[in-house]
């Protein structure tokens, strides 16, 4: 969420001021790495190269008049006829608490090993219920079996007594992984208050079944979260994204009000900063790591001014960002500025450590130096090259952020290898961006040419926002960006609405996930709406594009793990790279899936497997059109 201006600018000055002395800072390093050195990507046994390494910006040219969005990009709504018929509850009920404007989450996940993703959704309960009030803890999770057959409609079954899993609990984000050990998708549940641990003690291709183990936190107000192997011992941990220091009592002495509407949901500036919370999972318990002078993980960010937490965090994103062989941890902040946790690696007493550089690498502002109204994230590598991007779904009327790294335009003396640079208005993602309020930013290759789009979910605070703002509408459309390919500039275009079916129906958005549901090959997307229904949005691309998905047979591979795949695309030898982890977008955990689109490709010529334990392992040719799991515990892929 942004700042309103209505409010008075001495709520504001504290963050405004911060933001724009890190900005002076973070233009000061950029004087100090004028000069350049050749970028350095993670060791690689082979000598495949992912991609051509070409500057982040391409020359300048015009865009084409004749550029159009591809035939074939319409999502179609069948939540319906597929028996999902979750409706989220934000538990408002006229008082306007801070929880209830920011949405639902999901997960799309196999938990039953039945090789079919299935859905599971957080719900929201009236915060202060009255009496008889019937939504009064319902709060928890949601969950939809695939019961797909062979040949026949999408189909899911809601499973007989989820409304007791995780009850009376007003449910956000979720982390999806195998916490335990014993193979099955175990669910974790970021909440207001006391967060969730879920246990799948299931056996293979049965009900999943569920037991609560104790999570050693309270308090606090989770949105994201995420797991990693944080501390390099071989188990996952878990990262939660904390927003604000939040209750009923802080909330009505903040008091916001909008000229014309009265009490509204405030900004994030009325209210303290949080810090991220780290679970390490020690093998029978999960321990939340306390910063004490005797141990700074670094994931507790303060303010440099006021020396208090300084995280306002609603989305997480995993990738080993400065190509060190760890991953790092991004962090979008509302309001405040943008954390890049780089891993630093454990300590010698085995603890995890980080570093925000956010300021210096250029990520924590936007183009102009100001901190956004930051919510969804999601990484990837759209060129096809080694440059990363990141893109970010900002508050209206902020254009939403697509940053890039600067490839082989780095300076030797940061102890780090990376730079980035909001380049969203160069790149056909700025202005298109500006009046809507993004939530859920995911790439997805829509239409499976090679190229990785953008897909998001968009949907105001206000339900009577048009009245003072009269360009802005509470329910709006989503939108999807095709990327046109390479060194194009701009290198995305937004698709007509008329191209892209119920995604453009107007909603008020907020979780946005990606997963082949139907088993095409595609993928489609989950989309929760703030009170409304949840939309299935199957994918019904008409392209004869080819395509393949790869997954890793071991529970920690599949979290951090990059996999590029190398095919020839209309002529082309074009590498393509993807990194396992659910964890993007908002509130969202998508499928486990690295999933390539490979156009006119025959076959599949190179994979190349980098896990988290620098192990690099080749294979290759492979048949397209094909889901595929590879073996990471013997030494070569399958």
């Amino acid at each position: 969420m942004t700042a309103d201006p209505n409010l008075p600018s001495d709520e504001l000055g504290d963050d405004r001021m911060v933001s724009r002395g890190f900005w002076r800072s973070s233009a000061a390093i950029a004087l100090v790495v004028v000069g350049v050195v050749a970028f350095t990507l993670w060791p690689v046994k082979s000598t495949i190269v992912p991609g051509s390494g070409a500057p982040a910006t391409a020359p300048a040219q015009p865009p084409s008049a004749s550029i159009v969005a591809p035939k074939g990009t319409a999502f179609r709504d069948v939540a319906a006829v597929a028996g999902v018929d979750f409706k989220h509850e934000s538990g408002a009920r006229g008082n306007k608490l801070l929880p209830e404007c920011l949405g639902g989450g999901v997960a799309i996940v196999d938990l039953n090993c039945d090789d079919r993703l299935d859905l599971v959704f957080t719900q929201g309960q009236p915060l202060e219920p009255k009496p008889g009030d019937a939504a009064a803890g319902s709060g928890g999770i949601r969950i939809y079996l695939n019961a797909t057959t062979l040949g026949g409609p999408l189909a899911f079954t809601r499973l007989s007594g989820d409304e007791s899993l995780a009850a009376n609990s007003y449910a956000n984000g979720l982390a999806i992984g195998d916490i335990d050990g014993n193979g099955r998708a175990d669910i974790y549940i970021a909440c207001v208050g006391q967060d969730r641990l879920l246990l799948n003690m299931g056996d293979a291709r049965t009900t999943p079944t569920f037991v609560e183990a104790k999570v050693p936190t309270e308090n606090q107000w989770g949105t994201s979260a995420g797991m990693i192997d944080a501390d390099g011992d071989g188990d996952l941990d878990i990262v939660v994204a904390n927003y604000v220091q939040w209750s009923p009592t802080i909330d009505r002495a903040v008091n916001y009000q909008l000229d014309g509407i009265g009490r509204a949901y405030g900004p994030p500036t009325g209210f303290a900063g949080a810090s991220l919370t780290l679970l390490v999972n020690d093998g029978a318990t999960l321990r939340e790591v306390i910063e004490s002078p005797e141990q700074q993980s670094g994931i507790a960010v303060k303010n440099p001014v006021t020396g208090e937490p300084y995280a306002k965090a609603l989305g997480l994103a995993f990738v080993d960002a400065d190509r060190d062989g760890r991953i790092d941890i991004l962090v979008a902040n509302d309001k405040t500025p943008k954390f890049l946790l780089r891993n630093l690696g454990p300590s010698p007493a085995g603890a995890p450590r980080f570093a925000d550089i956010g300021v210096a690498t250029g990520f924590a502002f936007d183009r102009d130096g100001s901190a956004t109204g930051a919510m969804g994230i999601d990484i990837a590598w759209p060129r096809n090259n080694a440059e990363l991007a990141v893109a970010i779904g900002n508050f209206a009327n902020e254009p939403n952020s697509l940053y890039f790294s600067a490839g082989p335009k780095l300076a030797g003396n940061l102890p780090f290898k990376l730079v980035l640079s909001d380049e969203s208005l160069g790149q056909g993602y700025g202005a298109p961006t500006r009046r809507f309020l993004t939530f859920g930013a995911i790439f997805v290759d829509v239409d499976l040419d090679g190229d990785e789009d953008l897909v998001q979910a968009n949907g105001h605070l206000e339900p009577d926002i048009a009245r003072i703002q009269p360009s802005q509408t509470y329910a709006q459309r989503g939108q999807l960006f095709i990327n046109r390919g390479g060194d194009s500039v701009p290198l995305f275009i937004e698709a007509p609405e008329v191209s892209i079916g119920d995604l453009a129906r107007p909603c008020v958005g907020r979780a946005l996930g990606a997963g082949d549901l139907d088993g095409d090959g595609d993928s489609d997307l989950v989309l929760v709406e703030l009170n409304g229904p949840a939309r299935i949005l199957l994918n019904e691309q008409s392209s004869a594009n080819h395509w393949i998905a790869l997954a890793l047979d071991s529970g920690l591979a599949r979290f951090g793990s990059e996999i590029e795949v190398t095919a020839v695309i209309n002529g082309a030898s074009v590498t393509q790279r993807r990194v396992l982890s659910p964890t993007r977008s908002y509130l969202t955990q998508c499928e486990p899936w690295a999933r390539f689109g490979l156009g006119d490709a025959s076959q599949v010529d190179r994979v190349v497997v980098r896990l988290p334990d620098g192990r690099v392992m080749e294979s290759g040719p492979m048949a397209v059109n094909q889901q595929k799991e590879i073996r990471t515990v013997q030494n070569g892929a399958e």
